[in-house]
């Protein structure tokens, strides 16, 4: 479960983005993702297209990637994750990939995607994960848990995107 704020969060913009053109697959996230909210990326994972979306995710820049992790999180959340077993394999496989990559990066939003993480360790056959092909999701989610455990921070990135003119 994603866990909302009372402030409105507003959709990276060019600051949050940032560096993109300097990287090739940065570029391609920024065509796809910029400028669209999390409920806009929804269809855009179904049809076994998780594990493009997932790669994407791991290099757009930090900002960026701090608010669109959730649009993946909102899908192995959904009923259309449901038998989808590479989608949920490669949430947590990528959430791994992206703080050994950019350390800390997961790391600093980790208290809110906790309960998804946890959800999809518990739910293996849900998503009909094979142990035998996609390994087990509880070890992968504590092996994560422990890459973490240093580098965990309680500043929250998303304070800094919270928009300003929403009184909520």
């Amino acid at each position: 479960m994603i866990v909302k704020r009372s402030k409105v969060v507003k959709i990276p913009g060019n600051e949050e983005w940032s560096g993109y053109k300097d990287d090739l697959d940065a570029r391609h996230a920024h065509g796809l993702w910029f400028g669209k909210s999390l409920d806009d990326m929804q269809p855009l994972f179904s049809g076994g297209r998780s594990i493009e979306r997932g790669s994407e995710l791991l290099f757009m820049p930090r900002r960026a990637f701090q608010f669109y992790v959730f649009a993946f999180a909102q899908y192995v959340m959904s009923e259309a994750a449901i038998g989808d077993p590479d989608g949920a394999s490669c949430f947590l496989n990528y959430l791994t990939a992206r703080e050994k990559r950019d350390p800390g990066s997961v790391a600093a939003i980790f208290s809110r995607l906790e309960q998804t993480i946890d959800f999809v360790a518990a739910s293996q056959a849900r998503f009909d994960a094979s142990h035998d092909i996609y390994g087990d999701f509880t070890e992968k989610a504590e092996d994560f848990r422990k890459l973490i455990g240093a580098t965990h921070s309680t500043h929250d990135p998303e304070d800094q995107m919270l928009d300003p003119t929403d009184d909520a």
